[in-house]
């Protein structure tokens, strides 16, 4: 660039050496020790310094072509130096006030700096080098200081201080950059660092003491920083071509950064109003959108990370305490959110691995709720609800094509939720409602696996599913009681499975299918201490179990073959049956209602032996 401008300058000497050798300066000075130095060497140079007032300074270097250079000072130890060296060159320094310094270097061709400070001790550097650059710089009040470096062609940059301390740093090389910087208040900073071509950057600041960095390299990136209040941090990094970064910061003692590296990412951070808050959001690729957005709260942060194409992330923080929500997407067309409204100390994490997933959390109110979901795969679908309670945690993993998971806890104290799918096409709902230390669990593997558990109103009670193969649909209900269990294992295609508690306490229920279209049901109200127990291994076999107002019952169904029934019923105390088929096509049925009744009932076909 140096070489090509002095190849130009040498060639308007050459080409005008026939001319006269014309430059132009003029001096006015009204005051006391004043100061004024112009040096010009070329042609066609022009300086105009005008002074009034006490120990102005002002210092004026032309060598080129048709430069030109306005300094103006009014009132007390303003100071400017201007130093131009090239073709058409403008400055203009305007000083009115005590003590404030201007420095502008030119260097090329039709650069244009234009410097006004009104106050005391400002100070401003300007520094051009290349063609056609353009910088403004406005300073209001007192203690402002200003830096611009500019190289290259066609780059703007507007710098405008109104209040006191401020400091702005804006560095750009390359092609017709713009940045845009504007500060009202006192001690805000602002730095913006450009190099490729058609950038563009603007940084506003209210208020006081807040901080702002922005960083773009490559092709047509866009940023916007608005500040207001106070002590707010904005960090913005692209690299790449049309990304787009929007930071809106209202609040206090918050930070908030952007991190982009591909093209057509777009990045906005919202925050109004929040104390000690935090939004951080990384893109790598292609088009990706992501979204955080805090409204007061304090001590909440967000974190949004972004690898692939055209992912869609959004974090939404409204009120509440020390809650923290993390989105990370790698691949292609995944969509997360996450909600956070109140509360205190919530957790909320999605994290996606493949394409076409979709996840979401709503967490409302409560105190230590944890939502964790993990998708790798494609077209998953998860979603978890927490609202009020407090410490529950609910977890789901999805590894797989097309699997469903929902999850519910409301006003639930310790609940614990884990939902695993692996496979296609399967599907889980879990809900956990006014209760405490409530656990389930639901594992699926295969495809097309159905799975229900409820929990209402109930104190440490679990349920599990476990389902492996094809087809499988399991149910479970609990509501009310404590510390009640139920269990069901699938293995094979079409079983169907129903374990109902209500009420009771310490009750357990089991049930094994192992073979095809197998069915069983589990009913306990109101026991104690009971147990059930269905094991079925063939095709087609039903069981039931029913035990109705009582404590201690035991009651076994074992089913091996096909096409066999086996009824089971206990009313009262203390009761126990075993009712074992084996084989096929048998019904069994047994009641029992009273106290300490026992009954074993054995089916087989011909030339089966049952044990003593």
């Amino acid at each position: 660039m140096k070489k090509l401008l002095f190849l130009i300058v040498a060639v308007v000497f050459a080409a005008s050496s026939a001319f006269a050798q014309v430059n132009y300066s003029t001096v006015d000075q009204l005051g006391w020790a004043n100061n004024a130095n112009v040096t010009q060497v070329g042609w066609f140079n022009m300086s105009d310094v005008d002074q009034i007032g006490l120990a102005n300074g002002a210092t004026v270097d032309q060598l080129g072509f048709a430069n030109i250079s306005y300094v103006d000072q009014l009132f007390v130890g303003n100071n400017a130096n201007v130093t131009q060296a090239g073709i058409l060159n403008v400055s203009y320094v305007d000083q009115v006030g005590f003590f404030n310094s201007a420095v502008v270097d030119q260097m090329g061709l039709h650069n244009i700096s234009r410097v006004l400070q009104l106050g005391l001790g400002n100070s401003a550097m300007v520094d051009q080098d290349g063609l056609f650059n353009m910088s403004h710089v406005n300073q209001f009040l007192a203690g402002n200081s200003a830096t611009v470096s500019q190289w290259g062609v066609l780059n703007v940059s507007y710098v405008d201080q109104l209040g006191f301390f401020n400091s702005a740093f804006v560095s750009q090389a390359g092609l017709h950059n713009i940045a845009r910087t504007l500060q009202m208040g006192a001690w805000n900073m602002a730095a913006t660092a450009q190099l490729g071509f058609f950038n563009m950057s603007s940084i506003t600041q209210y208020d006081f003491l807040n901080y702002a960095t922005v960083m773009q390299m490559g092709l047509a990136n866009y940023s916007t920083v608005l500040q207001a209040n106070h002590n707010n941090i904005a960090m913005v990094n692209q690299m790449g071509r049309y990304n787009s970064s929007d930071v809106l910061q209202l609040g206090a003692l918050s930070s908030a950064s952007v991190y982009q590296m591909g093209r057509w990412n777009s990045a906005t951070i919202t925050q109004i109003l929040p104390i000690f808050t935090s939004a951080d959001i990384i893109q790598h690729g292609r088009a990706n959108r992501a979204s955080i957005y805090q409204r007061r709260g304090a001590n909440n942060s967000a974190f949004i990370n972004q690898w692939g194409l055209r992912n869609n992330a959004r974090a939404t923080q409204l009120g509440g305490q020390f809650n923290n929500a993390t989105i990370s997407q790698l691949y292609a067309f995944n969509r997360a959110n996450t909600m956070q409204i109140g509360g205190f100390s919530n957790v909320a994490n999605i994290h996606q691995n493949g394409i076409w997933n979709m996840a979401s959390t709503f967490q409302r109110g409560g105190v230590d709720n944890e939502a964790f979901i993990m998708q790798n795969g494609r077209a998953n679908r998860a979603r978890t609800v927490q609202i009020g309670g407090d410490h529950n945690v609910s977890r789901t993993n999805q590894i797989g094509t097309r699997n469903y998971a929902f999850v519910e806890q409301i006003f639930e104290s310790g609940g614990d939720v884990e939902v695993f799918q692996k496979g296609d096409l399967h599907f889980a709902d879990v809900t956990q409602k006014f209760g405490t230390k409530d656990k389930a669990t639901v594992k699926q593997f295969g495809d097309r696996q159905t799975a229900y558990i409820s929990q209402l109103y109930g104190t440490k009670n679990k349920a599990k599913i476990t389902q492996k193969d094809h087809g499988n649909t399991a149910i479970i209900d609990q509501l009310g009681g404590k510390k009640n269990k139920a269990d069901i294992f699938q293995k094979g295609e079409h079983n169907f499975s129903f374990v109902g508690q209500f009420g009771g306490k310490k009750s357990e229920a089991f049930v094994e299918q192992r073979g095809d279209d197998n069915r069983g049901w589990v009913f306990q109200f109101d026991q104690e201490e009971s147990l059930a127990d269905i094991m079925q291994n063939g095709d087609d076999n039903v069981a039931v179990i029913a035990q109705m107002d009582g404590a201690r019952n035991v009651a076994t169904i074992i089913q091996t073959g096909d096409d066999n029934t086996g009824l089971t019923y206990q009313f009262g105390d203390d009761n126990s049956s075993l009712l074992h088929q084996i084989g096929n096509d048998h019904f069994g049925q047994v009641i029992q209602n009273g106290a300490s009744n026992f009954a074993v009932t054995q089916q087989g076909n011909a030339g089966v032996v049952f044990g003593p």
